[in-house]
């Protein structure tokens, strides 16, 4: 029995946000700036839930979908200390978001984290993350020349062409 659970497999599936830049002394780019439509109609729900034993995670091994890419304003200095609330908060994000397939991203997302352990929380802790926001889309994709200009005093200002 503990063999075949050992050699047996599991899938997760995340959906990835990309945002990096591009580092380099030989590549100039212009930044990119795009509209955002933001659907203010409907409010999108989702709730994720993470479970550890132990301080390993024992829920929803088999079948879990969750976002990527996602930067909370919570953040600590240590992330893995918070590993179970961020990944039930990235669950509860993709449930929010497969209410509304065309949506990019979820606006103004407020997250409700409810934690239950076992005392100290050392041998049991289950995360459960509901979060609401609005979805939106990203549209009119486009590039903005800027030139830095070094003015009196050493301030910098950016001055922004824009395209026809």
């Amino acid at each position: 029995m503990v063999a075949a659970l050992a050699f047996s497999s599991c899938s997760v599936h995340t959906r990835s946000i990309q945002s990096s830049p591009v580092i380099s002394r030989n590549v100039q780019l212009d930044p990119i700036k795009a509209d955002i439509e933001v659907n203010q109609d409907k409010k999108l729900v989702g709730e994720g839930y993470a479970t550890y034993l132990f301080g390993i995670r024992v829920s929803n091994l088999t079948n879990q979908k969750q976002v990527e890419g996602i930067n909370y304003s919570d953040n600590p200095v240590f992330p893995f200390l918070h590993r179970g609330r961020n990944t039930a908060r990235s669950i509860a994000a993709y449930q929010a978001l497969e209410e509304c397939p065309e949506c990019d991203v979820l606006v103004n997302p407020k997250y409700e984290v409810t934690v239950k352990k076992s005392p100290l929380g050392l041998i049991f802790k289950k995360y459960i993350v509901r979060v609401s926001g609005y979805g939106a889309k990203y549209k009119n994709f486009r590039t903005e020349k800027q030139t830095k200009i070094i003015g009196s005093q050493n301030k910098e200002y950016i001055v922004v062409e824009e395209n026809d």
